[in-house]
């Protein structure tokens, strides 16, 4: 018996995250990466769908995306198995990749937003992987602070309106919510 499908409420705000099989590695290389965003700019252009923030640690990875309709399932079985095809391909791989289906938290108040784009953006420097979050390359808080140029699939000024009705200030408001985060007795 397959399992039921899962409903998702268009104009709703879902943290996404997908690990790896028995937390295996997903991305080995900084082109896996690559490939990765690339395939979910596909899925995005392709889905209505916004990326308001990501980032792809070793073995999983986070999005926080909108669904503008309700497609979300759609959008991450073709990312999932666009990628893991590409993956198995490139090293001679015949296994699945992904545990089970993607996890999706419906974000249904603004602290919980808030939480998880935090959350997101320091969870390379959590899992040890650099000291602060504008050092970790596979995450779209570089571009949201403005370290670095945003991926054309960024929806960087739906994610600033969330903290700021100014994009300047939501800027500083969020680089303030991320670092303040990781002070000693920081939220």
């Amino acid at each position: 018996m397959g399992r039921a499908a899962r409903e998702f409420t268009s104009g709703s705000i879902y943290h996404v995250f997908s690990r790896g099989s028995n937390r295996q590695a997903i991305f080995l290389f900084d082109a896996d990466r690559i490939d990765f965003l690339s395939c979910l700019e596909r899925v995005l252009s392709r889905h209505r769908i916004l990326c308001l923030s990501y980032c792809l640690l070793p073995n999983h990875y986070h999005l926080l995306l909108q669904c503008l309709d309700d497609s979300l399932s759609g959008a991450m079985k073709a990312l999932n198995g666009r990628y893991s095809l590409r993956f198995n391909q490139r090293y001679t791989r015949d296994a699945h990749l992904f545990k089970n289906r993607f996890g999706a938290v419906e974000q249904e108040t603004e602290s919980q937003l808030l939480w998880t784009l935090r959350y997101i953006a320091t969870n390379p420097v959590e899992a040890g992987l650099c000291a602060r979050p504008h050092e970790w390359p596979w995450s779209s808080y570089r571009a949201s602070v403005g370290l670095s140029e945003p991926p054309p699939f960024l929806a960087l000024r739906m994610m600033l309106s969330f903290l700021s009705d100014e994009p300047e200030s939501g800027v500083a408001r969020y680089r303030e919510l991320v670092e303040d985060s990781l002070l000693p007795g920081g939220v």
